[in-house]
């Protein structure tokens, strides 16, 4: 009976996060009182810093025909404060109220439709790489996985880079726990990287532009405009540590498909290093297992 896989992709960091919120305070208005308690805040209330996602006007929760309107953050001023600001002008403090508000944007569906439940927010679903696979693809993945699995050693890592369009092998290699004890660069994910680069190399007959043309590839059809391994597939027997992560992303990989989990020092599991928001490129990460 064949064995089977199971490709299980791994969340981004905001896809886990849990609704927190923060008060802000909102006044209650009429209609026609819109667009100047708008001009009053804009000129002299602080701006909203971090929830742009939440609209600033709702109806109000009582039914009647008055909206609440989002003023500022609690976090920005005193309301004892915002009460001298509103001297003066036709809104009475007595209608300022505090509200909570979520304090991040929802990244999924089910985050919006709860989101919504506190206070109404903007939602714009995210567009992520390459996380459907067709069963062509899939068959392929599989194929890769169980290679991996079955070159595995003693205390081996094993790592291959793919090209996702011509399901050809571009690297691969299998590291002891002694050789990386040897040097400490030589993790399976930084080696086939590198027989990459040298393929790169030898295609450009020893010289290296100052932009590479396109990624290396054994077939042209595979030639990619930018980074090294833009686009290309990595399957791993054991889930990339930190540094090994990060030369991925410099590397622009497309896809990313581990067996064994590294709770405690992986990039992906442990750190998100995939999808992290200050980093310049995300790929899709994929944790696998295989049922003998």
């Amino acid at each position: 009976m064949p064995c089977s896989v199971d490709i299980q992709r791994v969340p981004v960091e905001e896809e886990r996060q849990q609704l927190v919120t923060e008060l802000v305070f909102t006044i209650t208005v009429s209609p026609r009182q819109t667009a100047q308690v708008l001009k009053f805040i804009g000129q002299r209330l602080p701006k909203l810093s971090g929830i742009e996602h939440v609209k600033r006007i709702r109806k109000h929760p009582d039914n009647s025909d008055n909206l609440l309107v989002v003023m500022c953050q609690c976090s920005q001023i005193t309301r004892e404060a915002l009460h001298t600001k509103l001297q003066g002008t036709e809104w009475e403090p007595s209608k300022v109220t505090e509200h909570p508000v979520p304090a991040t944007a929802p990244f999924t569906a089910e985050q919006f439709n709860l989101w919504k439940t506190v206070w109404p927010v903007s939602f714009r679903p995210p567009v992520l790489v390459r996380t459907v696979l067709s069963a062509d693809d899939r068959e392929y993945i599989e194929k890769m996985l169980r290679y991996v699995a079955d070159s595995i050693k003693t205390e081996e890592v094993v790592a291959a880079i793919c090209s996702a369009k011509s399901r050809l092998v571009m690297a691969e290699t299998s590291v002891s726990q002694e050789s990386r004890s040897v040097h400490p660069l030589r993790h399976a994910a930084m080696c086939c990287i590198a027989q990459v680069a040298d393929a790169e190399l030898r295609r450009q007959e020893g010289t290296v532009p100052a932009k590479r043309p396109h990624s290396p590839s054994i077939a042209d059809g595979d030639a990619v405009a930018g980074y090294l391994c833009e686009g290309l597939d990595v399957f791993a027997s054991r889930e990339p540590c930190v540094m090994c992560t990060m030369a991925l992303v410099h590397s622009r990989i497309g896809r990313l498909f581990f067996l064994s989990p590294s709770p405690s020092s992986g990039g992906i599991s442990r750190y998100s290093m995939h999808s992290y928001k200050s980093l310049n490129h995300h790929f899709s990460a994929f944790q696998c297992s295989i049922n003998r």
